[in-house]
This record gives structure tokens, sequence and C-alpha cells, in this order.
């Protein structure tokens, strides 16, 4: 009787499992190019641009360090933002970055 409990129990606790929702990955931002900050103040105004900047480094060839340092500007906190996960995700190595903030600094 226990046995026969159990199994049934296992049997609806697999079921249940098989039927909930399993969350999807979620996809990668898309790669966005850094502008010039002095361009784009000059389109947008000083307060409507948005900026990050990113020091990392990355294994490159003879297991050498490569560094890497950009301070781009963007038009949009999303752009900004998927610049910056790129620039984490390509430089995995010793990383210093500020957030994305709007207005230039």
């Amino acid at each position: 009787m226990f046995t026969r409990l159990c199994a049934v129990a296992l049997v609806a606790a697999g079921s249940i499992l098989a039927t909930a929702a399993i969350p999807a990955d979620a996809a990668n931002p898309p790669r966005v190019q850094g502008q010039s900050c002095s361009k784009l103040k000059a389109q947008l105004g000083r307060a409507n641009v948005w900026q990050t900047s990113f020091v990392g480094q990355r294994k490159g060839p003879f297991d050498q360090l490569e560094n890497y340092h950009a301070a781009p500007c963007f038009r949009t906190q999303a752009d900004c933002k998927a610049w910056l996960y790129w620039a984490q995700t390509d430089w995995d190595r010793y990383q210093y970055f500020n957030p994305c903030k709007k207005g230039i600094r």
C-alpha cells in the first residue's frame, strides 16, 4: 500500500513538473557601436546623451593580456546597456566600468 501510494505521488509530481512553464533563455542584446560624444552632444544636447566607460583585459596570443578602454556615447539607454554587455563579455578580465548614465560627464 505504501509503495503504491509513493509511486502515485511520484508520477503526479513528475507530471506537474513536466507541464510547468520553463522560462526561455533571455536573448543576448544586439551588438551596438559606440558613438562620438561630441557629435551626439551637438545633435541631442549634453543632457540627452547616454554615456558609459569601460576598462578591461582579455587573453591574447601567447597568453599575453590585451588591454581595452573606451568611453562611448549613445542615443538611448538600451544601446548603452547593450554595448556595455558586450564589452564585459568580450573583455572578461580585470574589468572596471561605470554604469550607463544620462548626460555627458
